[in-house]
């Protein structure tokens, strides 16, 4: 039960996507609502990933018995989890350890391409940004999304850089403890592969 109900609570990321990007109720209606999904999911979503921490895997999210544990200062404070193997303990930290080098390259890509959406968007499709429209903005935070977390998902778990003692990733990691690191990581890739290809095929049909 404890795998479905993390995929469950997994959800509301993947409905803040779907509310950004296809605006199902409206422009401004489907952002606001995608922010206060966004804003709540940590209220339920980490009190039950941390709750947790010593008994799943943080690597695979499953069963994690004696396995060996990680120390990581994640915003906001530093937590304990555990992995299942030596193995999926050096995944997970070599991973966590590549977010931490690139901090500010992450930080700035997700949260810098998430802030110009939010502002842009609405004054786009209300036609108040000159020629650019609401898919115009979409492009945009595809675009910027995909750059950046392509790069973390391609190059982060075959890096071979050093491992602090401390990991410190720069962003909290009960989401991906979730459904487990590497399904994060395999749907950083494939949503990113996606949405390049998307953001990409946008701005060439404008052009045109």
């Amino acid at each position: 039960m404890g795998r479905i109900t993390g995929v469950l609570l997994f959800l509301p990321v993947p409905l803040v996507l779907l509310l950004f990007t296809q605006a199902p109720f409206g422009t401004g209606p489907s952002l606001v609502l995608g922010v206060a999904v966004m804003l709540t999911h940590r209220l339920y979503a980490r009190p039950f990933a941390l709750g947790r921490a010593d008994a799943r895997c943080l690597w695979c999210a499953a069963e994690a018995g004696d396995g060996p544990r990680l120390a990581i200062d994640e915003p906001p404070a530093t937590t304990s989890w555990r992995t299942c193997s030596l193995a999926h303990a050096e995944r997970t930290a070599r991973v966590l350890a590549w977010a931490g080098r690139h901090g500010v390259w992450l930080r700035a890509g997700i949260l810098g391409t998430l802030a110009v959406f939010l502002l842009g968007a609405s004054p786009a499709s209300a036609g108040h940004v000159g020629a650019l429209t609401f898919a115009d903005g979409v492009a945009f935070f595809r675009l910027g999304i995909a750059a950046s977390v392509l790069p973390l998902a391609l190059l982060a778990p075959i890096s071979r850089g050093p491992v602090p003692g401390r990991l410190r990733p720069p962003f909290p990691v009960h989401i991906q403890a979730l459904i487990g690191t590497w399904a994060v990581v395999w749907l950083f890739r494939l949503i990113g592969l996606t949405w390049l290809v998307l953001g990409v095929s946008h701005v060439v049909s404008r052009l045109r």
